[in-house]
């Protein structure tokens, strides 16, 4: 207590050295707090279920695929359920439900789940009761009744209690109100409700399976077991596992999140970001702290002559080291705050689980006062060790204090150097980025995204049950978008226009492609390339008639015309589609379907599988081929497609007073949706990167400014004996300058391994690893900047009066 109150008035004493201390720390841990907050509510505790880390989801690897999570009939998982290895086993189907009756029309998110889900996952509701064994009859059929996410009780029944025993119509039947779970919890969506799981044989969608293991067995045992199963399985259904040989395998939970991918490493790499930002603040708060040490020296040594022992010096250094940095992480809380909120905000929603919270909670406030204690230790053990052990009879000198200016001169300069280094390698870095996005900008689509907008129309099940019924839907919304005023083209099909879509195996004069490789197949009509601004290569594109007469013809990209032959026209053969000449549950067929397409031509590669990769092998189809339960409809407008939108909602109200529309929105957010990530890598990476080189900046400024009032003396000296203040300053700007030079050397050096690592990490679109752009760029920033850092205090030493300087002190 001794040791924190002297440390205490210490720093009251110096409020100017307090202040910049205490700033520069706040940066670097308030940063680093942040970017932690983020990480714990996203990859460390993203999930409010019980035990989370031991629930296993069941699948399959093959040498060509990692099927990690997979569909399974009914009865193979009561048949998985047996299996000694599990202790629990549950299931999942995700569907979409008609919501009528007394609300709007909507398309809700449902998500049936077995009797066992309350006990398997864990989280109480906030009223009521979650689904449970007596929702499922003895025959295997479910229950009427429903679970409501929180947010989906907050905008049917503003929060109110009275929900409880209340009604929804959805697909025309009526179910009741058991219970709303708290807003954390969002199995499988965060805005849709929960119904029992029927596990009659009646229905064919597949469900999903996840399991406890039993305690003391282990996922190689449970899939050893789960292995016999699948090969039975595989031999009663081959259709529904692949045609080579698979293994069995286990996957935790936590690896499926969905920010188990690209969003994991962007926050991997950019913890490790801050950790630099974090290191720059210590080092800097080193050197100001030895700057203040080498004034402290002759106290040190009275206090070592008046009997005090080193380690009581070390002791009282650290304390306010420490002191310090408490106070830094204190205001860096605060700081935290504000840099979370701008994470957030520009964090895309869809690599974030439905579940995670992200916020300043008791776990990131631990960590805080964990940072802030390390980093006082660690700026503050080297000055610290330095400070108490000066030169005694140096010290004691009446002049000590000019003497001892040297004092952990080399050492300083070396944390300058670092400073200096990691700077440059978060420069590179963030310059990696900007690079990397403005590349994606400037790709090439194949297509024409301006003044078009695009709608979902998913059609509810029970009451568009027939191919026929579909289509007409389909043709009839389509005649009336088209001859909206200032419609310039429309066309209608399937999900996935244009980024995506279903994908089908395939075969080329009768020669089956690989299991792996597929095909992507879209539905559309007669002006889809027109709507999308999508060249004909060769060839036609099937027509109005086709399309009405559901012939089977399609028209592939210039990837897909690269699967025959080289030499062989594609136009006029057969494309065999396994998709097409199955049955697939909800997607209704005509009659007599056939795997067999005629091309009749050839269109210009789209960006069709996100705006990094290289356009996928896809066939286009008339949509009359296939009615799915949902249509998309894509219309080019004349101008702003914005009038367009309700004009074309109030269609298909007039159509149909129930059917919902997702939408719509234009295809230009479709495509900046694709570079949510990479902006938001962009971002903070250059935020840090700024941070950092203001702090080393800062470095630079303080130790020069310190050298110049330690050697006033000697400039006097200089000056008096005709040094001119061209000479003073070119003295002050190359030792500063050679700081630099080693420093942006050594940062150029360190930044060939970071850069090769940030771009296999974030795969950046068409940046090499070596991007000499990057790289000029961020040495002629950082040269011209520190060159003002070290010409202001080089500029006063030149400006010292030699008589002044010269007087006795």
């Amino acid at each position: 207590m001794h040791d924190l109150r002297f440390a205490l008035r210490q720093l009251m004493k110096n409020p100017g050295f307090t202040a910049v201390a205490v700033l520069t720390l706040a940066l670097g841990i308030g940063a680093t707090t942040a970017i932690f907050s983020v990480v714990y509510g996203v990859l460390i505790s993203p999930y409010p279920y019980e035990r989370p880390g031991e629930i296993w989801m069941p699948g399959l690897r093959t040498a060509s695929s990692n099927q990690r999570m997979r569909p399974y009939r009914r009865e193979e998982y009561r048949e998985m359920a047996k299996l000694p290895a599990f202790s629990q086993v549950m299931a999942t189907s995700p569907d979409d439900m008609l919501l009528t009756g007394a609300f709007a029309p909507e398309m809700l998110r449902t998500v049936r789940i077995t009797g066992n889900a309350a006990g398997f996952i864990g989280v109480p509701p906030v009223i009521g009761r979650m689904i449970g064994p007596s929702d499922i009859l003895p025959n295997g059929e479910p229950e009427p009744v429903a679970v409501l996410s929180f947010r989906l009780w907050q905008r049917l029944f503003g929060g109110r209690p009275d929900a409880l025993g209340r009604t929804l119509r959805l697909n025309d039947r009526i179910y009741t109100v058991i219970g709303v779970m708290p807003p954390r919890f969002g199995w499988w969506t965060s805005d849709g409700l929960w119904l029992p799981l029927g596990l009659g044989p009646g229905d064919p969608r597949g469900v999903m399976p996840i399991a406890r293991l039993h305690p003391g067995v282990t996922a190689a045992v449970a899939e050893q077991q789960l292995h016999g199963l699948q090969v039975q399985w595989a031999k009663e259904n081959p259709a529904g596992f692949p045609r080579e040989e698979f293994t069995s395998l286990l996957t935790n939970y936590l690896e499926i999140t969905v920010a188990s991918g690209e969003m994991e490493r962007s926050l991997r790499l950019l913890f490790g970001a801050v950790a630099f930002l974090l290191l720059i603040a210590c080092a800097n708060v080193a050197n100001l702290q030895l700057a203040r040490g080498s004034s402290r020296a002759r106290e040190m040594a009275v206090r070592l002559s008046l009997g005090a022992q080193r380690r009581w010096l070390v002791r009282q250094l650290l304390t306010e080291s420490v002191l310090l940095s408490g106070v830094g992480g204190a205001l860096g809380l605060v700081f935290a705050f504000v840099i979370t909120r701008l994470m957030v905000a520009l964090m895309p929603g869809f690599y974030v689980p439905n579940e995670a919270r992200i916020e300043v909670n008791g776990s990131v406030l631990l960590f805080c006062a964990g940072i802030s204690v390390l980093t006082g230790i660690l700026f503050g053990l080297m000055p610290a060790l330095q400070s108490s052990r000066p030169d005694l009879t140096d010290a004691l000198k009446d002049e000590g204090r000019g003497s001892s200016a040297a004092a952990g001169g080399k050492i300083r300069a070396a944390l300058v150097v670092m400073e200096v280094a990691l700077s440059v390698v978060l420069l590179v870095s963030a310059g990696m980025t900007v690079r990397g996005f403005i590349a994606l900008q400037q790709v090439d689509l194949g297509f024409q995204p301006e003044h078009v907008f695009v709608a979902n129309l998913p059609l509810p099940p029970n009451r568009y049950d027939t191919w026929e019924k579909r289509n007409r839907f389909a043709a009839e919304l389509l005649e009336r978008a088209q001859n909206l005023s200032g419609v310039s083209a429309a066309s209608i099909g399937n999900g996935g226009l244009p980024f995506g879509g279903p994908q089908s195996g395939y075969a080329i004069g009768g020669q089956a492609a690989p299991e792996a490789q597929r095909i992507l197949v879209q539905l559309a009509g007669a002006d889809y390339l027109k709507t999308v601004g999508i060249p004909l290569r060769r060839g036609r594109m099937f027509t109005a008639r086709e399309v009405d007469d559901a012939s089977r013809v399609g028209v592939i990209n210039e990837a897909a015309a690269k699967l025959w032959p080289a030499g062989e026209d594609p136009v006029g053969r057969i494309l065999h589609l396994d998709e097409m000449g199955r049955t697939n549950p909800g997607v209704r067929m005509p009659t007599n379907p056939s795997p067999e397409i005629t091309i009749v031509g050839v269109f210009a590669d789209t960006q069709n599988d996100g705006l990094r990769n290289e356009s996928r092998p896809a066939v286009l189809l008339p949509y009359t081929l296939a009615a799915p339960p949902g249509r998309t409809l894509a219309v080019r407008a004349q101008g702003d497609p914005g009038p367009l939108m309700n004009a074309l909602r109030a269609q298909v109200r007039e159509m149909d007073p129930e059917q919902p529309l997702r939408g719509p929105g234009t295809l230009s957010e479709a495509v900046a949706d694709q570079s949510v990530q990479p902006r938001f890598a962009m971002s903070l990476f250059s935020l840090f990167a700024g941070f950092g080189l203001a702090l080393a900046m800062a470095g630079i400024y303080s130790v020069l400014s310190y050298l110049v009032a330690r050697r006033i003396r000697e400039i006097g000296v200089r000056m008096a004996l005709g040094a001119g203040q061209g000479d003073i300053l070119g003295m002050f700007m190359k030792q500063g300058g050679r700081l630099v030079g080693v420093g942006l050397v050594v940062g150029l050096l360190a930044s060939l391994a970071v850069a090769r690592l940030l771009a296999n990490q974030l795969d950046l679109f068409q940046v090499p690893q070596f991007d000499p752009v990057s790289f000029g760029v961020v040495a002629l920033i950082l040269a011209l900047i520190a060159a003002a850092a070290c010409y202001v205090p080089a500029r006063r030493a030149t400006r010292v009066d030699p008589m002044v300087a010269l007087r006795a002190e």
